[in-house]
This record gives structure tokens, sequence and C-alpha cells, in this order.
């Protein structure tokens, strides 16, 4: 007891830190007393040190074995203080990996490397397909039937992701949980020769050298497409790995599962290629076959001669193949095209009335030589509205005559229409000769990766590139408008001056986005107006959040049923007068302009002075809803402080996925903040303003603001 009572008064400057800490841990071991227990546990709650913090994790994990509350108390305010000090972040963990050892799984468990995203999908979301094989995927985790590993990258990521949405402790306790259960893979970076991976991230080819480097079994993966150019086998998404797994989950047989992963998969791409072919009758080889045109009409002939006199003849033969009609039109003109598209035109005239403008047709060699393959671009207007048709042949007249029909078809049939998916070679050649207007067609399933992939200036509006791999693609300037660039791959492509708007670009893979010299997000020179966009989240801060936020304002759409949520603590009225702040005021007041609802809820301190006055009243007198709140109410919030904190929402009530919501967070003098497009950080921020808004003081022009500014604290 006297030692026990001495050491806890010994003052830090006498005795070395550590000689502290190895006492305290010494004698809660041996101290069976109550009161002296857990006055040794609060004392070591003021010591943030990895050893100390394990050895009160471990208490917490067995709280039951402490038969006094007041014991159990001090372990949980200990903890709560050790977790919530500003020094214990993720590189406090990674230093000190040797004190955080996972626990020791059954020797005859498979050594797995468990993706990160997967790990965030089993933690974070409910009531979805991916969490649901997430949960199976980690069940099997929990039983002791895997042996899980992680990338040091993939646990930095969690921990930032999970402080962001909830708190620093709350990642500094997941941390713990995740490094008792889950072994930390590292690898020098130094040392991996990144020549063997041309075709994959960086990020996959440390997983890859990981799997290798500790002889892991394989890799599950939200993520797997991404490993298929990486050379490693033993990859599967988690649907794919337990639908091979089956209801044998032994570790021999998620053993066997693995390492036949990569046979799976390739199983699993033919199927997706074979019923791809089915669903696309219309392809360029079945169009030369068939040469249907529409309602029961097709070519049945056609035919080019050519007379000394420079003209050239040419006959059309059209066919209804229900009653063997037949139309035949022939034409005279000094170019073979021109003969055949006027001898179709005439034919055609039997069965619509021809109102249409061959506006141009483009030729682009795919490939050098007498038997080169040749693609032709046709442009036709009809109604006012442009059509555009591709067709590649060996043929050069009817690589013509055939995007010509198609053109036709569309125009005159459009629900008969059925567009052909264009290749990889068929946009850059044509591009490179000088084409830029390739707007409604389907490239879905170019792979622009590694080719020196330039659309820039091209009008690419509702075009199809869902799933295409435009990585490290020039699309400077480029008119997006309604295109579809789900699941695509658009990492490390430059989208400087694209105009995004009313894109979907749900699922796409923006990593390494680039848009100027500087940076490296989708935010900057690019307009994504109502586009519907993917679950992305960007850790930025300063004035660079600032004008990124000011400029996504600038592009909301009236007619989209917007309106912006707002936080704003007031601790530095003067704010608002700087350089920064007036460039803001001046947004909020366009968006006013512009009819765009906003509300926002100042933070009061509660030494305010005459700016405080000025600045509310003039938001209120512009048209924005204000509301206020002292700082003393607003320190605990839905559990978070948010005294300190900046927050808006744009919400886009017409297109729910085009919402985003930036944070800005002070702790001390230290700043930090995101914008995020990801639907549940939205939701969680718009759930805290919501509880902010409840609680604070509404205002109207007609009020006594000062009276109401003296009555906030009571």
């Amino acid at each position: 007891m006297e030692n026990t009572e001495l050491l806890c008064e010994i003052p830090t400057s006498v005795t070395p830190r550590a000689d502290i800490i190895n006492g305290l841990l010494a004698q809660l071991d041996n101290e069976q007393n109550s009161d002296r227990r857990a006055e040794i546990i609060r004392k070591l709650g003021e010591y943030p040190e990895p050893q100390v913090i394990k050895k009160l994790w471990d208490l917490r994990n067995n709280l039951e074995s402490e038969s006094d509350d007041f014991v159990q108390y001090e372990i949980k305010l200990s903890l709560r203080k050790v977790t919530n000090h500003p020094s214990i972040n993720i590189d406090f963990f990674l230093g000190n990996l040797e004190v955080f050892p996972s626990k020791d799984n059954n020797s005859q468990a498979p050594k797995v490397l468990i993706d990160a995203a997967l790990i965030e999908e089993f933690l974070l979301r409910n009531q979805t397909t991916l969490n649901r094989e997430a949960t199976r995927v980690m069940g099997l985790v929990l039983e002791g039937k895997i042996n899980p590993y992680i990338g040091e990258m993939g646990l930095i990521k969690i921990w930032h992701n999970i402080k962001n949405l909830k708190s620093r402790e709350d990642a500094n306790r997941l941390i713990i949980e995740l490094l008792s259960k889950i072994n930390v893979g590292q690898v020098n970076l130094k040392e991996i020769d990144l020549e063997k991976y041309p075709n994959v991230n960086l990020t996959t080819a440390i997983q890859v050298e990981i799997a290798r480097k500790y002889s892991l079994a394989g890799i599950i993966t939200i993520r797997d497409r991404e490993f298929i150019a990486s050379g490693y086998p033993f990859v599967g998404s988690p649907s794919l790995f337990l639908q091979s797994l089956g209801k044998d989950t032994s570790p021999a047989s998620i053993e066997r599962t693995l390492k036949n992963l990569g046979k799976a998969a390739m199983e699993h791409e033919k199927e997706k290629l074979n019923l791809l072919l089915e669903n696309e009758p219309q392809q360029n080889l079945f169009f030369e076959d068939n040469l249907l045109l529409f309602q029961g009409w097709k070519i049945e002939n056609f035919e080019i001669l050519c007379a000394n006199n420079n003209l050239t003849s040419a006959t059309v033969i059209l066919c209804n193949t229900k009653t063997q009609e037949r139309y035949t039109e022939s034409a005279f003109k000094k170019g073979s095209v021109d003969a055949l598209c006027t001898a179709f035109n005439e034919a055609l005239a039997h069965l619509v009335e021809v109102k249409h403008t061959l506006k141009s047709i483009y030729l682009a060699n795919l490939t050098p030589g007498q038997q080169g393959a040749i693609t032709v671009k046709a442009a036709v207007e009809y109604d006012g509205k442009e059509v555009i048709t591709i067709h590649t042949h060996e043929n050069i007249l009817k690589a013509h005559f055939f995007a010509y029909v198609k053109a036709m078809i569309a125009v005159y049939a459009p629900d008969e229409y059925h567009p052909d998916i264009h290749s990889t070679k068929e946009l850059t050649y044509l591009h490179k000769i000088g084409e830029r207007d390739f707007h409604g067609l389907n490239f879905s399933q170019v792979n622009l990766m590694d080719t020196p992939g330039n659309l820039s200036d091209a009008k690419l509006m509702g075009c199809n590139f869902s799933q295409a791999n435009l990585s490290r693609v020039n699309l400077t300037n480029a008119d997006l408008t309604g295109a579809d660039l789900s699941h695509a791959n658009l990492s490390k492509a430059n989208l400087t001056g694209a105009n995004l708007s009313k894109a979907n670009l749900t699922g796409a893979n923006l990593t390494d986005v680039k848009l100027d010299e500087n940076n490296l997000t989708l935010l900057d020179g690019t307009i994504l107006t109502n586009t519907i966009m993917p679950e992305i989240n960007i850790e930025i801060s300063g004035e660079s959040r600032l004008e990124k936020v000011a400029q996504l304002l600038k592009h909301i759409d009236p007619k989209s049923q917007s309106r912006i949520l707002a936080v704003h603590s007031m601790t530095d009225c003067i704010w608002w007068d700087n350089p920064l702040g007036q460039k803001f005021w001046e947004v909020n007041k366009e968006l006013i302009k512009r009819e765009i609802s906003i509300q926002r809820v100042f933070i009061l301190p509660e030494a305010r002075n005459p700016k405080h006055l000025q600045v509310i009243q003039e938001q209120l007198n512009s048209g924005i809803e204000v509301a206020l709140i002292c700082q003393e109410k607003a320190k605990d919030v839905e559990g978070y402080p948010w005294d300190d904190t900046n927050l808006l929402i744009s919400e886009n009530l017409s297109v729910p996925r085009n919402s985003f919501t930036a944070r800005r967070i002070m702790n001390g003098q230290t700043e930090s903040g995101y914008i995020s497009y990801q639907t549940r950080v939205v939701e969680t921020d718009k759930s805290i303003f919501n509880a902010l808004w409840e609680k604070s003081e509404k205002l109207s022009t007609q009020a006594n603001i000062q009276e109401q500014l003296a009555n906030l604290n009571t």
C-alpha cells in the first residue's frame, strides 16, 4: 500500500517516465485491493504509451473479471482518455506493432490478405449485397478459419476514414481491435521491382508483394478486376470466393478454393463474354450477312459499275422479307460512294419520306496496306438533330455504305436500331485524323490504357463508356455531358476543363485523376452539374478546400431543386471580411439570386462584438435562413464537439448522387477537412446539421437580433 501511494505521487521530472509506467503496471498485476487498483488505473490514464493502452484494452475486454463497479468505471475512463489523446494516431500504432500483436489463429488456418475496402464494407455498411458477402468472409476470420493479413496502406486508409466519419477516439479503438485479430503486412517500396507491374496501380502491386513475401494462400478483395493484369492467380472477390467455397468451410477447403480462384475467375469472365455476345446480335459481321433495314425490309443486293466516261452507276434492290415485294433504283454519279448513297435514297423513298441530309463521311485507315481494315464515320442531320454511325470493313466501299445505311436505320426506325459497340482503334484512329464528334456512340469496351489515349476537345455527349478503360487518357476540354462512365477506369486521366454535366460516374475509378499540374482531384476545372457521382471522399483542407467548394456551388443547376445546409463557427468574426471570406460570400449571394435556399447555423462565442451582429444581419437580410447557438451548447451535439467545426452540405434533391458535404475541423492550431460524395457521409452530416438546427435559436428579419443574442445562453 505504501509503495503504491508513494509511486502515484512521484512527479515525472524526478523518475523517468518508463520507470513510472513499468512500476504502475507491475503493481497493478499484484494488487487485489479494489480501491488501490482503481487508483493505479486512474494514474495509468495519464500516460498515452503503447504498453499502457494495450493493458487498458485487455482490462476492458475482461471487464467482467473486475468485481468492483468503480474499478470498471476507471478502466473505461482511462482507456477513453488515452485513446482520445492528440498524440495517438495511426503512425503511433504502426510504430508500435510489436506491442499490439494479433492473437494466434489456428495453425491450420490458411493465411489470407483481406482487402481494406472489404473490411470497411463489413464495419460501416449493412443491408447491401457487398456487406452480406463481406460479413460472411469476416465471419470465417473471427471463427479462426482464416489467418488474416492486411496491408499497412489499407490500415492507414481505414483509420483516416473512421476518424473523418466518427472521431479520432473511434478510429484509435478500431485499430486496436483490428490489430488484436489481423496481422499487418509490410513491404519496403524500394525493394519492389515495379517494372513487373506495368499495367496495375501501385496499391495493387504492393498487395501482391505482401502476399508473396508472407507466403499467403490468396487475396480476397472487392477490387478483383484491378488484379487481372498483376499476374497473381490467387485473387477473388468475396462473391466468387464464397460461391467456389460452398458449404465446406474447413481450413483445407478454404486453401483449396484460394488455389483455384484464378481458374474460377477466368471461367467467370468467359461466361460474361458469351452472355454479352448473345445479347448483341447486330455487330458488324452480322450486319453484312443480313443487311436488314426496318419494318421487315432488307437490302437484297447492291452493285457498282464504273464506265470510261468517268460516271459511276450504282443499283440498290430492297426486298420485303414477308411479302417478297421489291424496289430497284439506280443512280449515276462521278463518285462511287455518291452514286451508291443516291441509289439507296431513291429506293428508301418508297418506304419513308426522305428528309435527312448527309453532313459528312470521314475515312480512317485502321491498318496500313492493301488489305487493311477501313473505318468510316457518317454524320446525318434529321429534324434538327445529328446522328453519327461508324462502320469498319476491309472493303472501303462497304465501309462507307454500311455506315450510311446504319444512320438511315437510326433516323427512320430508332426503335429498331441496335448500335454497335465500337473498338479502341475505331475511336483513336478517327480522333487522330481530326474527328472530334462521337456523341451518342457506344465505347463501353474500349481500352486505352496501352495506347496514346488522346480524346482532347472530343464531343462525347451521351456516349456509353461504362466499364471502359480510360486510364491516363487525355480528356482535356472534352464534352462528356450525359455520358455513362459507370464503372469506367479513369485513373490518372486528364479531365482539365472537361464537362461532366449529367454524366453517370457510379463506380468509376478516379484514382489520381489529373486536372492540372498542382492538383490530383476531380474538382478543378470540371463541370459536374447533376453528375451521378461515385462514392469518393477527398481529404483536403485550407484555402484549396474552400475554393473547390465554391467552384462546385457555382455549377449547381437551379432546376435541380438543390439547397445548402451550413454550419459556421464564428470564433473569428472577421473571417467574412478577409479576401477569402468575401469571395465565398459572393458565391452565397449568387446562389440566393438563383433561388437556391441556404440555411446556416452560426456558433457564437460567449464574448461577442458588433461585428458578429453585422455579419449575421447581412446574411439574414440577403435571404439566408439563419439560426444561432452558443459555443457551449455546441460542444456536444450527437456526441461530437461542434464548437470548432465548419460544415457545408450541398443537397441535390433531383439527383441525390450529386449531393456532397464539406467539413473543416480545427484541433488547436491544426486544421483538417474533406469533400465527400459518399452517401453515408452526406447522410451523417445532414443528420448532425438537423440536430444543431433544432437546438438553435431561429432568427427572422423582424426580430430584435440583439435581444436574441443576449438570450442565447439562457
